[in-house]
């Protein structure tokens, strides 16, 4: 793999804790617990009382748990079970929207907006990337033509870290210049489909509803 690839997948995801507060992070859906208060209004409301414990949801009985299937589905529910607020397709809708962020958060180098975002030992790496980039004063360009597919591959809780991977198939176009303008890396008029699986992290006790990017690598 050359220098510009590895700065390239080094680069293809930053900006992401933004659009996670903003998406991933938020509540959505309802809970077990919605679900069985909704019924003990109702029965309550048609003078029947609460219902009994035989006759209460259960946790794959709601139209949430639906989103928990596939190879990913038990750590999906065990993530969901420590922190109801996760809904697994707001997720993924959101790392969609946020591939398309981290692309243009790398190419400008924006350290500032990283810093929040990532894991330390991944900011690092941006960092650097991002420096030896200025150091030869490159400029980079990249352009994405669509997200062919955006799935969750994989998910797991350990120790009250919650980690989820989805896997990426996009279209794009990049290009790298030097100070005189002229192209060092890449051609923006061929697109290449890039395939990649990117892991987020979060700590599911903690008040802070963002998703920290953990490792990209190519699928």
């Amino acid at each position: 793999m050359d220098i510009l690839q590895i700065l390239f997948f080094a680069g293809l995801a930053v900006f992401l804790g933004v659009r996670l507060y903003m998406v991933l992070g938020k509540p959505s859906g309802r809970t077990a617990e919605d679900v069985e208060r909704e019924q003990r209004e109702r029965a309550e409301a048609a003078g029947m009382g609460a219902p009994p414990p035989s006759m209460r949801p259960q946790e794959d009985e709601t139209p949430f748990a639906a989103q928990f299937s596939g190879p990913a589905g038990e750590g999906l529910m065990q993530i969901a079970q420590q922190d109801p607020s996760f809904d697994p397709e707001e997720f993924r809708k959101g790392a969609k929207a946020a591939y398309e962020m981290i692309v243009l958060a790398y190419a400008k180098g924006d350290r500032e907006a990283l810093q929040p975002l990532l894991s330390d030992r991944v900011m690092k790496a941006y960092d650097q990337s991002i420096s030896a980039r200025e150091e030869k004063d490159w400029t980079v360009t990249t352009e994405i033509d669509r997200i062919k597919s955006a799935e969750i591959s994989e998910a797991s809780l350990n120790d009250n870290r919650a980690k989820v991977k989805i896997t990426f198939s996009v279209e794009l176009a990049s290009e790298t210049r030097n100070a005189q303008g002229d192209v060092v890396e890449g051609d923006l008029t061929t697109l290449k489909t890039v395939d990649e699986i990117w892991s987020f992290e979060r700590d599911v006790t903690s008040e802070n509803p963002n998703w920290r990017l953990s490792g990209v690598k190519p699928a």
